[in-house]
């Protein structure tokens, strides 16, 4: 895996780019609240009773979507890394005072070498961010986290996804600016319909995003040991999916 290289979340220099994903981000990421709640949802269908849950945030940015899984079932411990000390620096701004937490500064890659401390959890969950690996870093990394669940874990990941074709690619990209003026325009915000509409474009050519298929992350799922592999909510290329170990 060469990802980490060309990475630019992981570099000194990305204050920039973070500030506008976390300034954005309900408008520039397809349906970004409705996922917390299925995500939310997913897991309190999964387990029942009051079993206490380790929980692994991977790829946890600013800590945004671990706050919102905390306020719903609070009294669960929880790990939250990314390879981005800066980003791990605003999620402990943002959960300071929370209990049973611990933060982790690792990259996907990193967490892939390392043999670890034997941790395991019950959930881990990742919300965009391993797109950042190529195919072959992706499989590993799954491999890493299945290794990394208890028997009847489960793992969630909310993503962009490659489409399967350049007109499908095309479309979804369409459907992609269309949400962001819409979330824009019912902000009360007209005067910035466009501001994102080159967003689609720049994040295809970016070095590193590397996007491969739904199916063929869904098969590396199923290959590597994962039970009840499916996609559970898809609008454009953005998907949100998973199973259990």
């Amino acid at each position: 895996m060469k990802n980490k290289k060309t990475n630019t979340w992981l570099s000194q220099d990305s204050t920039d780019l973070i500030d506008y994903y976390l300034s954005s981000a309900d408008i520039i990421v397809i349906e970004r609240k409705r996922f917390i709640k299925l995500l939310t949802n997913i897991i309190g269908y999964h387990f029942t009773g009051n079993k206490k849950l380790a929980v692994l945030d991977a790829g946890c940015g600013d800590g945004s979507i671990a706050a919102h899984v905390m306020e719903k079932y609070p009294g669960h411990s929880f790990v939250l890394m990314d390879g981005s000390p800066e980003m791990l620096t605003r999620a402990r701004e943002k959960l300071r005072g929370a209990e049973n937490v611990s933060f982790l500064c690792r990259s996907f890659e990193d967490f892939c070498d390392d043999s670890g401390d034997g941790a395991a959890y019950d959930v881990i969950f990742s919300s965009n961010a391993i797109h950042h690996l190529d195919f072959t870093g992706k499989s590993r990394l799954y491999e890493k986290l299945y290794s990394a669940l208890h028997t009847g874990g489960l793992f969630l990941n909310f993503d962009v996804v490659q489409p399967s074709s350049e007109r499908s690619e095309q479309w979804q990209f369409n459907m992609w600016r269309d949400w962001m003026n819409e979330q824009l325009a019912a902000k009360d915000r007209a005067a910035e319909l466009g501001k994102h509409d080159g967003l689609p474009d720049l994040y295809k050519s970016k070095k590193d995003n590397h996007p491969d298929s739904l199916f063929d992350q869904l098969q590396v799922l199923e290959k590597t040991g994962f039970r009840d592999v499916d996609c559970f909510f898809k609008h454009g290329i953005f998907a949100l999916f998973g199973g259990t170990k």
